[in-house]
């Protein structure tokens, strides 16, 4: 009880140092929505935390699968450090949902474009720009800074390889009867072929109302795009991520120009802090009371101050 009440009086005094307010834009006739939480004390620095793949929100939850509030929990805690965040909803997801808007004709590129918009948001405000890209989030980051230069850019648990060889090894780890129905189809999508007689059990991959999305997506690799930039990069990779390898960050972030690279013992995919046994891993995916990795926060603000 004692335990609880210094955590409920921790987030009183940690919300009375910040400002919240509900931010829109327009980009192609869709209203985009997000948070912008900003410390009470001013500020020219503002960090864009671009969410992962699929529906994920702006706290980093992905709708009836998974709520974690891992992203909302990060940009709360660099708030509380002095540094203004915003957190968005992307199109098809949270908030940002809107009748015009046809699944069957996203594209990547519209997640890019997206990005690029919420950057120059906050240049009309600040003058001090970091992007967080989180998961395939980074992939986006990483493409979108190049349309819209920022000061510094982080892959928070990001994609270090293209869509097709990140999948292609998740999926390795599956049932023969499963790989092998797979695979083919994988191939398919990477030659920009869309794909028929998709099995129920891969509906939810090969969802034929998403392919031309994902084939759009698999243009693009992360160790290609991450040369490009032009400003400071951070990669932050977890030892315990069921997703992302520290190999695959490792390798990745040795493309970039000028970067550092951080591994965290202990920290999984939604930041959190656990082992690498599956059951306990996922288990985190959806307990949003769990606290984020106790390195992650302090290894941020230290590169945003350097």
């Amino acid at each position: 009880m004692r335990a609880s009440c210094l955590t409920a009086l921790f987030l009183v005094f940690t919300f009375a140092l910040m400002a919240q307010e509900e931010v829109k834009i327009s980009a192609e006739h869709v209203d985009l929505y997000g948070t912008l939480l900003a410390p009470n004390e001013k500020t020219s620095s503002a960090i864009l935390i671009i969410s992962g793949s699929g529906t994920t929100d702006r706290d980093g939850n992905t709708k009836q699968l998974y709520t974690n509030d891992g992203l909302k929990k990060l940009a709360e805690e660099l708030t509380a450090l002095g540094f203004a965040t915003l957190r968005y909803d992307k199109r098809g997801s949270g908030k940002s949902i809107n009748e015009s808007l046809n699944t069957e004709a996203l594209r990547f590129e519209q997640n890019i474009s997206d990005a690029s918009a919420w950057i120059t948001y906050l240049k009309e405000r600040y003058t001090d720009i970091t992007v967080i890209g989180h998961s395939q989030g980074a992939l986006v980051g990483m493409v979108a800074v190049q349309k819209n230069e920022v000061k510094r850019f982080i892959s928070l648990a990001g994609l270090s390889e293209d869509a097709y060889t990140t999948i292609k090894r998740q999926l390795s780890n599956q049932p023969k009867i499963v790989v092998d129905a797979a695979y083919p189809l994988l191939d398919s999508l990477k030659n920009g072929f869309n794909v028929k007689n998709v099995p129920p059990y891969l509906n939810s991959l090969f969802n034929p109302k998403l392919q031309d999305y994902f084939i759009s997506f698999m243009k693009y690799d992360p160790r290609t795009e991450i040369q490009k930039l032009k400003c400071p990069v951070m990669v932050i990779q977890g030892t315990t991520d069921l997703q992302i390898t520290v190999e695959g960050a490792t390798e990745m972030s040795r493309y970039a120009v000028n970067p550092t690279l951080k591994i965290i013992d202990g920290m999984n995919h939604v930041l959190r802090k656990c082992t690498g046994a599956v059951n306990e891993n996922m288990a985190t995916y959806n307990n949003p009371s769990l606290p984020l990795h106790p390195e992650l926060v302090g290894i941020i603000k230290a590169f945003l101050e350097k």
